[in-house]
């Protein structure tokens, strides 16, 4: 199934003559940017989230491991 198939790409800073060797040799090609804010924010957001799973996770379980206690 195509759905599965795997592509390999290449990334990596460049230069104009990089581009210009690319067109020469007919070799199709995608220019992305990325911004260093936005994949730090990315990565802060996600450590973020799973600390916060863990801490409501942790709650949970020493809320039931003492629901005897206040009973």
């Amino acid at each position: 199934m195509k759905i599965f198939k795997k592509e390999k790409y290449i990334e990596t800073k460049y230069k104009p003559i990089h581009i210009k060797r690319l067109n020469e040799e007919k070799i199709p090609y995608t220019v992305k940017e990325r911004s260093l804010f936005s994949e730090t924010f990315k990565m802060a957001y996600l450590c973020y989230a799973i600390i916060f799973d863990v801490v409501v996770v942790l709650g949970i379980i020493w809320a039931y491991l003492n629901i005897g206690k206040i009973l």
